[in-house]
């Protein structure tokens, strides 16, 4: 008889396995800001900007939002992780104050961390540990330059062994390397906090301006999941126990 039951165990877990959507669980944080009200998670810091959710996107409207101004999930995720994130510069000037893109290891109370971020101009992309240091590691698009008004893609990984980012034209394939790799070294280390967010400028009154949007953003386990496809499907954010939490349920009818 205990034969028997073994032998249903496992046919029932490999039928769950053939069809249950396990990687789904990687997915830890997923908005696509279509139902036009602001998440009550989202905490404003270091400076709370003028955000706005309308027409399916996020957007950071102030011109001048102070330094820093992100938008953050304290959601505590492990690391690794990373996030992607669609974005759009919707107004721009030249300034060192200028930037925009992707936070991680955010600080819970004044939202600083390590920052890649579309910096200065349009042309450059570069790491910031916030307050403290620049990476200096400024480099171009792959495809040259960010366009006013043209949605990108952004990506980045964080770990104990660095920080990495790249990004790319909406439309076109991901590339298959990090533009941007680095070890945490510049300024001092930051603990893992597991806060995200995304940069919506740090530009003051007469220092350029700003005006960013945002779509389509997602922090999973491992970059191989962070992908546009997770928007395209109906991929749901679960816990990533959710398969050691359903084995458990099958298990204690055997």
């Amino acid at each position: 008889m205990k034969s028997i039951k073994f032998l249903l165990l496992i046919v029932v877990l490999g039928t769950f396995l053939a069809i249950s959507p396990i990687v789904y669980g990687k997915v830890l944080w997923k908005d696509t800001f279509d139902d036009g009200k602001i998440d009550p998670k989202y905490l404003f810091q270091n400076k709370p900007g003028k955000w706005v959710e309308a027409n399916g996107v996020i957007s950071q409207t102030d011109p001048a939002p102070g330094d820093h101004c992100y938008l953050v999930i304290q959601g505590g995720f492990a690391e690794p992780h990373t996030a992607i994130v669609k974005i759009r510069i919707d107004d721009w000037a030249d300034h060192d104050l200028s930037r925009a893109g992707i936070g991680m290891r955010l600080n819970k109370d004044d939202g600083a961390g390590y920052a890649f971020l579309i910096h200065n101009t349009l042309d450059n992309m570069e790491f910031l540990n916030d307050h403290l240091a620049w990476k200096n590691n400024d480099t171009k698009p792959p495809f040259g330059k960010v366009e006013i008004g043209k949605w990108y893609w952004m990506k980045a990984q964080i770990s104990s062994s660095g920080f990495n980012g790249k990004i790319w034209p909406d439309g076109q394939a991901e590339p298959a390397g990090w533009l941007l790799t680095s070890a945490l070294d510049f300024g001092a280390v930051r603990p893992a906090s597991g806060n995200c967010g995304l940069n919506g400028g740090s530009n003051t009154a007469g220092n350029g301006k700003i005006g960013v949007s945002f779509d389509n953003w997602a922090i999973c386990e491992t970059p191989e999941e962070a992908t546009p496809a997770i928007f395209a499907s109906a991929t749901s954010v679960a816990p990533s126990d959710k398969l050691s939490t359903t084995w458990g349920g099958i298990k204690s009818n055997y």
